[in-house]
């Protein structure tokens, strides 16, 4: 384990890495051919240049540690099998060999969960990429799990149909990876999340054992085994395949935005709304300040906009709009238009960047949490309150973008002045602190769609308490040796 820049002051995340440093084992070079041997030649890196690439996913801290010159961990090698029998195979041989497996798809992750902390080998699925079966009959679609999110979606395109599964980093992210973190996507509302969409799944776990649970619209059968591996961050083994939810082809699509008085107001709207049973595709509400930033010519400074997008059969999309109308009416309101939601849509995918705040000594990051709907104001205002408290921080602000019948999510961003390492990491952990904290107290959870990775799993205890014993048993019996992505999710390392 490399130590932090001589002279620079110790962070958080130095101690956090030296601990798992100190965790790491010898890695038996002999098994960079044995490994070759299975997937072929090229399929394994072992060059400096490929592991820095490998060293870091999306998350803010390792992009601050390589703009600061701070070190970070790198595997001991990656590989990258071409199907299941590869992947097994790769499994079997580096758990009878006592090696930590890091599985990757994207990415794209933004919590640091597949930071190679304590080495080990990556195993990157990304080849297991093809579309093997489309069914119209059922409506189900079965890929392997290393195909990215818009490839799958153009696939599925051509033959008349949609996944209407459309997280932000659709063009990066793979299918897997939205299984493995319990992604949502930006047209949840209507689709529903990805366990709503995952019907089926194929995994490899610790030891190589291939299991495949069955394809069906609903069993009663015990415990659901395929959730098992939703949200599990490849603690418990590596999906390899999956079967999801497919619906034909939107025949409409239409949007429609308001101007209203304040974030309370929104809320209210889009809770009446949720409680007809209708469920239009988009529903994004934007605070005060995301309203200015992301609609300044449209909207007067202080209120809110709020957007919806439909998309369905063209009657059911008639009616939607219809409700929402008479929804709206009750509240003071302007009326926007349907420009702001195409702008959004077009936009949807766009991400300022980290590296451009960065040169300006600035930090930026985003946390998603949710609550039901009597917690969901005062959770708001909390979590801004004890984040804008923070001495360091510059403005925090945020959106409702995933909504329910029982509440909503609140995808909050801040931005914060920290011109050198020491400091923006203790700065954006004393917020990320802060936030969670006030979540936590509001009797909200402290993840909606991003996952826990390394740097949430400290709040795990808070958010989980007792019940969090219950996660640990089941990683134990499946992973007794503790190699599958060490740190991440359950806790500490070292």
């Amino acid at each position: 384990m490399e130590s932090a820049t001589s002279g620079a002051p110790r962070t958080g995340f130095d101690v956090l890495l030296e601990r798992a440093g100190r965790a790491r084992r010898p890695f038996p070079t002999r098994l960079v051919g044995e490994l070759g041997r299975i997937t072929g030649p090229g399929h394994v890196l072992t060059r400096d240049a490929d592991l820095a690439v490998y060293a870091r996913d999306s998350w803010t801290v390792p992009a601050l540690r390589v703009h600061h010159g701070r070190p970070l961990p790198v595997a001991d090698a990656v590989v990258l099998p071409g199907d299941t029998a590869e992947v097994a195979a790769v499994m079997t041989l580096l758990y009878e060999n006592d090696v930590p497996v890091i599985p990757f798809g994207g990415g794209s992750g933004v919590l640091g969960g597949t930071l190679p902390i304590t080495g080990g080998v990556i195993v990157d699925v990304k080849r297991l990429d093809k579309v093997l079966d489309i069914n119209d009959e059922g409506l189900t679609a079965t890929a392997q799990a290393g195909i990215i999110g818009t490839d799958f979606e153009t696939a599925l395109g051509r033959a008349g149909f949609t996944w209407g599964h459309f997280p932000q980093s659709t063009d990066v992210g793979t299918l897997g990876g939205f299984i493995v973190t319990r992604s949502a996507g930006q047209f949840s509302t209507k689709y529903g999340n990805i366990e709503d969409i995952l019907l089926a799944v194929e995994a490899v776990l610790p030891g190589g054992a291939v299991i495949r649970t069955k394809t069906t619209a609903r069993s009663s059968t015990g415990p659901d085994i395929k959730s098992m591996f939703v949200g599990s961050e490849g603690t418990l083994g590596i999906v390899t395949e999956a079967t999801v939810r497919i619906h034909p082809r939107p025949e409409r699509r239409d949007t429609r935005a308001y101007e209203v008085e304040d974030f309370a107001d929104g809320l209210e709207i889009i809770r009446r709304v949720m409680r007809t049973g209708l469920r239009p595709a988009v529903i994004r509400l934007y605070d005060p300040i995301e309203s200015l930033h992301s609609f300044k010519e449209r909207v007067t400074q202080g209120k809110c906009v709020i957007v919806f997008f439909y998309q369905g059969l063209g009657r059911l999309v008639d009616l939607e709009v219809e409700v929402v109308e008479e929804t709206v009416a009750a509240f003071r309101h302007r009326k926007l238009g349907s420009e702001p939601g195409w702008h959004w849509y077009k936009r949807r995918n766009v991400v300022s960047g980290l590296p451009e705040f960065m040169t300006q000594g600035l930090v930026v990051d985003t946390l998603e949490v949710a609550a039901t709907w009597e917690r969901i104001p005062a959770l708001y205002r909390a979590m801004i309150d004890r984040m804008l408290a923070v001495k360091g921080i510059v403005s925090a602000s945020a959106h409702s973008s995933h909504s329910y019948s029982q509440g909503t999510n609140l995808y909050v961003t801040f931005l914060a002045f920290a011109p050198d390492i020491g400091t923006a990491e203790a700065l954006y952990q004393s917020i990320w602190d802060a936030a969670m904290e006030a979540c936590l107290e509001a009797g909200g959870t402290i993840g909606h769609h991003h996952g826990i990775g390394l740097h949430r799993a400290k709040y795990m205890p808070g958010e989980h308490g007792p019940a969090l014993e219950v996660l640990r048993r089941l990683r134990s019996a499946l992973d007794p040796k503790g190699l599958m992505n060490p740190g991440k999710l359950f806790g500490k390392v070292g």
